[in-house]
């Protein structure tokens, strides 16, 4: 698992043994950025479900101006601590701001309101197929009124199973732009809807 492309291309990223994580292929990875084009250049960037942080790593490789990592482990925040340091060090003096957040998303939507924050992109690499009581996964993350509330006018790349199709737009506030599959991985980038309603 590397940098793909930008200031920091070709350092490797670091994470965990076993299967508490499930880092994009950097296949995958390059794709979903070629996808964005111009858009990171000088943007500010929200990484929700960080992991590792090697999404909003990338996103700082190539231009971001700010990366906001969010992660609720800890055991995986020293993973993206490492992986920081490594990028921040091959980018010296050219690369933008980062921060990881050690909280769970469904948190975080009060501070960064508080902070006014305006995001341009936001990255999300929610579970699969969560389980069990108080699961979390990419439909809760959409349909959650209040979650993205700071976020109406970000685009959102959110990483999904290629079997489930999120509720978009009417079934929540994100129209659907495309969805790109990658085997068992999806990756639909969409914006905020004028027309949808949160349910």
């Amino acid at each position: 698992m590397r940098i793909i492309s930008g200031l920091a291309g070709g350092i490797r990223l670091t994470s965990p043994d076993g299967r508490s994580l499930r880092p994009t292929e950097d296949r995958v990875k390059e794709s979903m950025f070629a996808s964005l084009g111009n858009i990171l250049q000088g943007a500010v960037v929200v990484d929700l479900f960080s992991g590792t942080g090697a999404l909003g790593l990338e996103a700082l490789s190539r231009g971001a101006i700010k990366v906001i990592m969010v992660e609720v482990d800890r055991r995986h925040v020293r993973y993206i601590e490492q992986n920081l340091q490594a990028v921040l060090k091959s980018m010296g003096a050219q690369a933008g701001q980062a921060e990881i957040i050690n909280m769970d998303v469904r948190s975080v939507h009060a501070l960064l309101a508080s902070r006014g924050l305006h995001a341009d992109v936001v990255l999300a690499d929610p579970p699969y197929h969560p389980q069990g009581k108080g699961a979390y996964g990419g439909h809760e993350l959409l349909t959650d009124a209040g979650l993205l509330s700071w976020a109406d006018q970000a685009l959102l790349m959110l990483e999904h199973a290629s079997d489930t199709t999120p509720p978009w737009a009417p079934l929540s506030p994100w129209q659907l732009i495309r969805t790109r599959t990658y085997g068992i991985r999806a990756v639909s980038f969409a914006r905020a809807s004028q027309e949808g309603e949160s349910g």
